[in-house]
């Protein structure tokens, strides 16, 4: 793929067409102002108007990015001209500019991650490097720096209150973190290597994309434990066998796979997705945002990056790991001598340790002889399409909201799908999201949400509908078969639709603090979550868990069975998140490239101590753990924000699963707001209370006093 345009270059494009472009959109809308947007230029698009997918080309792509910031430095001009200090004339005039790139930027990230045509792709990178550029330019504008602590010096700014106020010290903190106590030079240079580490991270993730095909190929007698659907599904001309590494493929392979050599080859081929060039992309990635960090006065990235979030700290960080790996240690440890049993009978040999490529099959052996749960039987009750129908049952009930598919959406692949969501009392439209389920070669390769379209309120008093699609890699229908998830598969699903509701049902007024994107990463997994509860719970279970051929529900003994092993490896599925977690904390707190220590030489360690096991020799799982890139020293977050989700998901067992009075309170004050209101004064007062770990202890099969 060609690397994308670097910031020199895209100043000299920028700077030769810029009047030109300036008379252009003069009488173009490029934010949403309900004007109609230019022609054939899908993603320039006027408010509430569908992006056609379908139609984009490389040249639209690249001139609807060069439209959007030419109109972003018109209304900049503006502010900069602003002498009566007001709400309106700054704040709200800056959060206009940002949406109208972030409508550009948004898209364009799904953009990259899922569309099969490669000259699209590249066009899309091309244009999000150009309009990040843009944004960190804004982000060291002096003029506009001047205007906005301008306003925040005056009667108006200090008197403010509620979102207003709320906008203003979190755009004031983020000033402060681009540099604004430095000199102009200084944050020209931060600038300039934030820049560098968008474009890194960009290559990052197209080489992970890339990667989704990388297989091994398998003889027929060696498809022991494979059942002979998953097989078909994979079987060449020659008669061989292709395994690759999206999940659909290998996952099942992981866990019914008796040779344990062809397990241990296929998460080598896992762990080297992205490898060896995203090793060396990373170290550079550490070593400047390390830079940029000491340059703005911190001790390391993480003590830069957490001051925004509600951990606030690395120490507050390193204490909740620690704590909770000293919890779920004993939880680990037992479970571990389950498996250990189970791999002694199996192998007729004293077992002493549980390799990684080994973990899934002896739990699924375990699961069968233990708990007589066949995870294949599992799946029969979860047709794709019946899961979908119970999710938007459950929200329909919960949460009042119901949904229409859209007939021949504009999409970006023949797969995907495109909905409609609507507010039940009042039958009011108030967003749409896209589908796309199943794996294919150069897409993500794991299951995320993206944000399309940003909400806010209009000029005109209405509301810009936010748009989002949830990017998965589901099993596809195979032979005679409909698509048949497991319920793992089931637990991802309502996990990225929670994130996917709290993009939908926003009512934040400013973009600025609209949607996911916006909620502090610490808290921003709570409300997706929460979600894969409703997939554990018996009664909501009993809406949609029916077996595909015949219709009849799952029957209790087998659902008994499922919440009887809910907890088997709950230990040491802790520490795998506590693993992954310290290990980014690592990355970006006690560790800078090119010193005695690699990243590669890190994970082993921290594997050893954390988990006492090891990777196999040649493994680099970090070449392809894209939440390094956008999580950066967060990934601690998943665990901490589960600790809000589980304690807000015990007052819906508390009152009922299906509580339309809780249901609602949840969505007015948690989902709602977005980020105009602080993520812990939300939950208190969802709660009733102070937030604590009871519920989260609880779900993980510890002891709770």
């Amino acid at each position: 793929m060609k690397s994308a345009l670097d910031l020199l270059e895209f100043r000299r494009i920028y700077l030769m067409g810029l009047s030109i472009m300036i008379l252009m959109m003069l009488s173009c809308t490029v934010g949403p102002k309900g004007d109609e947007a230019p022609a054939n230029l899908p993603l320039l698009r006027a408010s509430n108007e569908v992006i056609d997918f379908a139609g984009l080309t490389r040249e639209n792509i690249l001139e609807a990015a060069e439209k959007a910031m030419a109109q972003a430095q018109i209304d900049l001009e503006v502010i900069n001209g602003v002498t009566d200090y007001t709400f309106e004339n700054t704040l709200l005039a800056y959060d206009k500019i940002f949406n109208s790139i972030s409508r550009q930027i948004l898209p364009l990230d799904l953009i990259i991650e899922v569309d099969p045509r490669e000259d699209i792709r590249e066009a899309a990178t091309t244009a999000q490097a150009m309009l990040k550029g843009f944004q960190l330019e804004m982000g060291i504008d002096e003029g506009l720096y001047e205007k906005i602590n301008g306003f925040a010096a005056t009667a108006g700014g200090q008197s403010l209150t509620g979102y207003k106020k709320k906008f203003l010290v979190d755009l004031m903190l983020a000033y402060k973190r681009s540099g604004f106590e430095l000199d102009a030079q200084k944050r020209k240079q931060i600038k300039t290597l934030k820049s560098k580490i968008d474009n890194l991270g960009t290559r990052f993730r197209a080489n992970v994309a890339a990667s989704s095909g990388d297989h091994i190929i398998i003889t027929p007698e060696l498809t022991g434990g494979l059942d002979s659907t998953y097989l078909a599904a994979r079987l060449m001309e020659d008669g061989n066998y292709k395994i690759d590494v999206s999940y659909p493929s290998y996952r099942p392979f992981m866990k019914y796979s008796t040779s344990d050599s062809l397990r241990k080859a296929l998460s080598l081929v896992d762990d080297n997705r992205g490898a060896p060039e995203n090793i060396t992309i990373l170290d550079s990635i550490l070593y400047l945002r390390h830079n940029v960090a000491k340059m703005l006065g911190y001790s390391t990235f993480a003590a830069y990056e957490l001051s925004k979030n509600m951990a606030k700290s690395p120490d507050v960080v390193w204490d909740f790991e620690n704590s909770l790996i000293e919890l779920v240690m004993g939880k680990a440890a037992y479970d571990t001598e389950k498996l250990l049993k189970v791999k002694t009978e199996y192998t007729g040999t004293k077992a002493d340790k549980i390799e990684l490529w080994e973990s899934s099959f002896y739990s699924a052996l375990l699961k069968q002889s233990e708990y007589k749960l066949d995870e294949r039987e599992v799946k029969n009750y979860f047709e794709q399409n019946a899961v979908l129908q119970g999710l938007f049952a459950i929200t329909q009930k919960l949460l009042g909201l119901k949904y229409k598919e859209v007939e021949s959406p504009s999409v970006w692949h023949p797969d995907v799908r495109m909905f409609e969501c609507y507010d039940t009392d009042s039958d009011k439209l108030i967003g749409r999201f896209y589908l796309d389920m199943y794996p294919r070669e150069n897409k993500y390769s794991h299951a995320a949400m993206f944000t399309i379209t940003g909400g806010m309120a209009l000029d005109n008093g209405g509301y810009e509908m936010p748009e989002a699609s949830l990017v998965c890699n589901f099993p596809k229908p195979e032979g005679d078969k409909p698509a048949l998830m497991s319920h793992g598969d089931v637990e991802t699903f309502f996990h990225e639709f929670g994130h996917l509701l709290h993009g939908m049902v926003t009512k934040a007024k400013i973009a600025y603090q609209s949607g996911p994107e916006a909620v502090v990463l610490d808290f921003v997994e709570a409300p997706s979550q929460i979600y894969e509860n409703w997939a554990w719970n018996k009664e909501t279970l009993s809406m949609f868990a029916k077996h595909y051929e015949t219709g009849e529900g799952i029957p209790d003994s087998l659902l008994d069975k499922m919440l009887s092993a809910k907890n088997l490896n709950s230990g040491r599925a802790a520490l795998g998140q506590l693993f992954y977690g310290t290990y980014a904390l690592t990355l970006h707190d006690k560790y800078v490239p090119y010193g005695e220590e690699n990243s590669t030489e890190i994970g082993y360690r921290l594997l050893k101590e954390i988990r006492d096991t090891e990777f196999p020799e040649g493994a680099h799982f970090e070449a392809s753990f894209g939440h390094l890139i956008g999580y950066t020293a967060a990934y601690y977050s998943y665990l901490w924000s589960k600790v809000y989700a589980q304690d807000m998901w015990s007052v819906f067992e508390e009152e009922g699963p299906l509580n339309p009075e809780v249901g609602m309170r949840y969505r007015r004050l948690i989902l709602e707001p977005s980020d105009s209101r602080d993520a812990l004064e939300m939950v208190k007062e969802f709660l009733g209370r102070e937030p604590n770990n009871k519920a989260l202890l609880k779900d993980l099969g510890l002891e709770v006093n």
